[in-house]
């Protein structure tokens, strides 16, 4: 699997790129207007192009240091850069400057004369800056990269407000996530519990007997466990099935279990805990208060790029607790219904009225597939 860049990685190449491009236009600009001239030869104009195209790319790079490692405010920062700026230009002038002499001096050239007519001395300085050397063109360069600068660095800024606060969202949802489905295991206990006391207090030993072998098992296989978020369709209903038999001690024949799950199904992926909290409803409001035989259906199927998981169950529902209102006030169907929010956003939800004579449950959530690693 491929490491996506940092965001510093991506703020240093997004810098190399703008220093890159500015000044091999610096380059070419320049390299142009010192063959248009003619005053120097063509190789030593290359080269004190190529020399003052490497000079500006140093300044710049100092620019961005400073940009990048200053934590005040964007006014401070705007201050700060337009005073670099100038003195980058003017450190370029006279790097310029220089270099010109330098390179008559080995060339054995004369000073060029340049006649200027000024009415004060200052605008004379400035025109014969202008004309030997390449100031205007620095001037330019350097300030669309301090504008660009400052662009990428509030950019960069705000993508890493927006990655700290993605961040802290997932470990929020993450601790809810958990909290949430932890809260579950406890609260299948304390049924399984009064579900042995119910057996003990009406004399039925030896169902009481098989009842806590069977719950000995279901824990152990539990708690040895890994605990996943989430596990394949089929590892949930095996593990769903550990718990249908010790139901089944308690009800005997009054609990009727039927499973639709297609084989290719089997491998989709589920957040763990999923679909017992909708079948311990079920058996306690339909199995429960029932005389005659009870079925609870079990079915999985796909909606499109959904995947579609019932508990069905046709008992008489009475004194049901309230989940037909749209939020459900039972703690099983409301952490289902939460948990499915929390993983899935809006394509996570959780469905539960009267169907018939019984009740459904409907999850709904994004198919994906274990072996393929990826959401349809």
């Amino acid at each position: 699997m491929t490491t996506p860049p940092s965001p510093s990685a991506d703020k240093r190449l997004g810098i190399a790129w703008l220093v890159s491009g500015l000044w091999l236009l610096g380059f070419l600009a320049m390299a142009g207007a010192a063959l248009a001239s003619r005053e120097e030869g063509i190789a030593a104009g290359l080269m004190r192009a190529a020399l003052m195209a490497g000079v500006g790319a140093g300044l710049c790079l100092l620019l961005w240091r400073g940009i990048s490692t200053t934590r005040w405010a964007l006014p401070i920062r705007v201050s700060l850069l337009t005073v670099g700026v100038v003195a980058a230009v003017a450190a370029h002038t006279a790097i310029d400057l220089g270099s010109a002499a330098l390179f008559r001096t080995v060339a054995g050239d004369h000073d060029p004369v340049v006649k200027i007519v000024s009415d004060t001395p200052w605008r004379g300085f400035v025109m014969r800056l202008i004309i030997a050397s390449n100031m205007l063109l620095y001037a330019g360069l350097y300030a669309f990269f301090a504008m660009a600068a400052v662009a990428l660095r509030s950019a960069s800024e705000a993508r890493d407000r927006d990655q700290l606060l993605a961040e802290a969202r997932i470990a929020t949802a993450g601790a809810r996530l958990a909290a949430l489905r932890h809260q579950l295991s406890p609260h299948f206990v304390f049924n399984a519990l009064n579900a042995l006391a119910s057996l003990v207090e009406t004399g039925r030993t030896a169902e009481a007997g098989q009842l806590i072998e069977r719950l000995s098992d279901f824990l152990r296989s539990s708690l040895s466990g890994e605990d996943a978020a989430f596990v394949t369709l089929d590892e949930e209903l095996a593990s769903l099935q550990a718990y249908l038999d010790i139901e089944t001690v308690r009800f005997g024949d009054r609990l009727h279990v039927r499973y639709d799950c297609p084989p290719e199904l089997r491998q989709a992926q589920v957040p763990s805990f999923l679909l017992q909290p909708l079948v311990e409803n079920a058996i306690k409001h339909a199995v429960g208060p029932a005389l005659q035989p009870v079925t609870i259906r079990l079915s999985a199927q796909t909606d499109g790029k959904d995947l579609v998981l019932s508990v069905d169950d046709d008992g008489p529902g009475e004194g049901a607790e309230p989940a037909v209102k749209p939020r459900g006030a039972g703690v099983g169907l409301r952490n289902t219904r939460e948990r499915l929010a929390l993983v899935y956003g809006s394509r996570g939800t959780l469905d539960a009225a009267r169907h018939g004579d019984g009740f459904l449950a409907t999850a709904r959530l994004p198919l994906t597939l274990a072996e393929a690693r990826g959401t349809l």
